[in-house]
């Protein structure tokens, strides 16, 4: 089998990437240099972290076709119609350059995340990008580019060689790590930001003995806002913000609410769905993904106080002290 990364490159990415945001309590996020949206529909799913779902996306692009593309994969779909989410999701999709068409002084969102754009444009433009993606000073910026020391893994790219080629035609310049590092820091120090730089896919499955290893095959700068940082106003005088090229809301959960013995038979009705029949038990997550439950409890934290209290005749098995609801596991008794 030829070497290979298990999970794929793509989804590790947008794996690191959304688990960044989610641990940071992200509730908006503008994309700078969104494309087809990919990372946008990644986050679209409900985030694990409830207590900060995301609620707003913006997508930003100088590709129309891309957002033509952004715009069909982003439209909620019959399905989002018939299960409603419990918290709202706004996507905006606006068409410019962000070096260019700087966003508004209205504009804010929690973090900027910039992957895999970075390489695409011209080293004299790199300063106008970097100023573009820290303007608004959001809390949170991640930004992801290849390492072009991974190349010697690639056979075909002929790294270190007089025929070394990037990893894509469009790429106008690809980075060491040393030379992110410096960026990044230069960066951090310039907008006021803490940094952390982290490696993203360091193996490759059935790579052979001669794998070098040389950091991964990616690299993301994650940049935490100082209190110092402040906005930064990059619009000309008559100059114009990108265009909205598409607005989509999804759909909703609104009601009904139950309550007492009917909001008890549901959880009931959906646990015995879900659980072991010899046992009669369940795990919390089995439980929670169930829509109709979601839906009717909004948050994790206050379905597990419904459980914890021994409604509906569902009690907590014995479980070690520090447990949280996510791991714990419940038994369905009598309900008389």
């Amino acid at each position: 089998m030829a070497p290979h990364f298990d999970p794929p490159m793509w989804e590790q990415r947008r794996i690191c990437i959304a688990n960044t945001l989610y641990a940071h309590n992200v509730q908006s996020v503008l994309e700078v240099g969104c494309g087809e949206g990919n990372i946008l529909s990644f986050l679209v799913s409900p985030s694990p972290n409830d207590h900060h779902p995301i609620t707003h996306l913006t997508g930003l692009d100088i590709s129309s076709s891309a957002l033509n593309l952004a715009s069909q994969a982003l439209r909620p779909t019959l399905q989002d119609t018939r299960d409603l989410r419990t918290d709202p999701l706004r996507i905006t999709l606006l068409l410019g350059d962000a070096t260019t068409a700087p966003l508004g002084e209205d504009f804010d969102a929690d973090a900027v995340v910039c992957s895999e754009v970075i390489e695409h444009v011209h080293e004299a433009q790199v300063d106008a990008l970097t100023a573009a993606i820290f303007a608004i000073a959001p809390r949170l910026v991640i930004v992801t580019t290849p390492n072009t020391e991974f190349n010697a893994n690639f056979a075909g790219l002929n790294y270190g060689t007089p025929a070394a080629r990037l990893r894509d035609a469009d790429h106008k310049f690809e980075w060491t790590r040393m030379q992110f590092e410096q960026w990044a820091h230069a960066a951090a120090e310039a907008f006021a930001y803490s940094l952390e730089v982290r490696a993203i896919g360091l193996r490759m499955r059935g790579a052979s003995e001669g794998f070098i290893a040389c950091g991964g095959c990616s690299q993301m700068a994650v940049f935490v806002r100082r209190p110092e940082a402040r906005r930064r106003s990059q619009r000309e005088a008559g100059a114009g913000g990108p265009a909205v090229v598409a607005r989509f809301e999804y759909p909703v959960f609104e009601g009904p609410r139950l309550s007492g013995a009917e909001l008890a038979g549901l959880v009931r009705e959906m646990a015995q769905m879900v659980s072991d029949c010899e046992s009669a038990c369940f795990g919390f997550e089995s439980l929670w993904d169930v829509l109709e439950v979601k839906q009717q409890f909004g948050r994790r934290s206050a379905l597990a106080a419904w459980l914890d209290a021994g409604r509906g005749g569902i009690f907590a098995v014995a479980s070690s002290a520090g447990d949280s609801a996510a791991g714990r596991r419940y038994r369905i008794g009598s309900c008389s």
